[in-house]
């Protein structure tokens, strides 16, 4: 039997019982593009109708005939029949607009251009579409939740002006079937930019146990989240800089704003408005592969150092410290034992400087791998930093003062 052969007893199993064009014509979804299930759908009904008017249907075939209202046949007796509601969908697809309403009224407190829609079918809805394959099989079918979203997508399109996206939506809107409650997730909205933390004291990140009052990410995120109305805000930081430290550097981050109500907003002024204990530039709108991007780079930092001798050091002492351009041998540093694994890691001097200040204190200029401990560099942690500051010249060292003062990005 060719194909074609096929395809009316299909349809005229599906229309044993009583369907819509949308659901009748979603069985062979997969036969002809450019044409809607609907249209499909209306095609085989009228196929089927001129058939059974033909008189040529097999004896085991039970149409039902309220599939034809409105139709007038010739040679087939039958009485008019009025049309019942669709066995499969429960005429879902014909209160569409309405649906397509009540979803674009839930949505207009948020601002976003994008959505991708979602379904969650009743257990009933689903029962349906499973008896009916049972019925006529599966061989060029598509799945009801598959139109229902275009369908309901493409309305929505239109009437709020959205665009629908597959890939990066503003937000995804999960409908459910057959009630239409909806159920809106709005996706992040993440902000590139650099800042410098001007001031000590001040972590980058809020601590969890409040000893810290405020955090650059608060002064950062502060006129960003009034701006948007969001409920809550991370940042993404190329590596951190200690409490106690400076970061005169340009640090790259990424803001995420949780669940914004705003979406547009003037980036530019608002940065205008971050406290002036942190300064921040090149605000621009970004994404979540910048967020991964930026958590997995490992640029080069300098810092400059106030070191502080317990005994007085001269010009000759501090030319020992080029031995120190070499691959260091790290420890996790004791002050962080209490939050960090106990590992051991190797990272690379790249340069160091050195000048006195006076007889006991001199200033460094390092420039070194991402991840090197600096301070313990200098104080060398009981050894468990080697080679250090302190073992090079024979007596305790300390850092009095620490400064990023720049992250190689280039």
């Amino acid at each position: 039997m060719l194909e074609t052969e096929k395809i009316l007893p299909k349809a005229l199993k599906v229309l044993e019982r009583p369907v819509c064009d949308h659901c009748l014509g979603r069985q062979f979804a997969q036969l002809l593009s450019g044409y809607t299930n609907a249209e499909r759908g209306a095609v085989l009904r009228t196929l089927a109708a001129m058939s059974i008017d033909n008189e040529k249907l097999d004896n085991d075939i039970k149409i039902d005939l309220s599939n034809f209202s409105g139709y007038k046949f010739h040679n087939l007796e039958a009485e008019k029949v009025r049309e019942q509601k669709c066995s499969v969908c429960d005429d879902l697809f014909r209160n569409m607009e309405k649906i397509a309403e009540r979803v674009i009224s839930k949505v207009k407190k948020y601002q976003f251009r994008t959505f991708l829609m979602g379904t969650k079918l009743s257990s009933e809805l689903t029962e349906k579409e499973e008896s009916l394959w049972e019925r006529a099989g599966i061989d060029y079918c598509e799945p009801i939740k598959a139109e229902i979203n275009r369908e309901l997508g493409k309305k929505i399109e239109k009437k709020a002006k959205m665009k629908f996206d597959l890939k990066r939506p503003d937000a995804n809107l999960i409908v459910k079937m057959p009630s239409g409650a909806v159920d809106i997730q709005v996706n992040p909205l993440f902000i590139y930019g650099e800042y410098q933390k001007l001031v000590r004291g001040i972590p980058q990140t809020k601590w969890p146990s409040g000893k810290y009052k405020i955090s650059v990410e608060q002064i950062i995120a502060k006129p960003f989240m009034s701006a948007t109305r969001g409920k809550a805000h991370k940042l993404h930081g190329a590596g951190r800089e200690d409490i106690d430290a400076r970061c005169l550097g340009w640090r790259p981050f990424v803001l995420e704003i949780v669940n914004p109500v705003k979406r547009e907003i003037n980036l530019k002024a608002l940065a205008k408005k971050i406290n002036m204990r942190v300064r921040v530039r090149n605000i621009r709108f970004s994404g979540i592969n910048e967020v991964r991007s930026i958590k997995e780079s490992r640029h080069d930092k300098s810092y400059r150092a106030i070191v502080v001798c317990e005994k007085p050091i001269t010009r000759n002492d501090l030319k020992k410290l080029d031995s120190l351009v070499e691959v260091i041998r790290q420890k996790t540093p004791t002050r962080v034992l209490h939050r960090r694994a106990d590992r051991f890691r190797k990272r690379r001097l790249i340069s160091i400087r050195a000048k006195i200040i006076n007889k006991k204190t001199f200033e460094i200029v390092v420039r070194c791998e991402a991840g090197m401990y600096v301070k313990e560099l200098i104080n060398g942690d009981s050894g468990r930093t080697q080679p250090s500051i302190s073992q090079i010249l024979g007596m305790a060292c300390s850092c009095k003062e620490l400064d990023v003062v720049d992250i190689h990005t280039n």
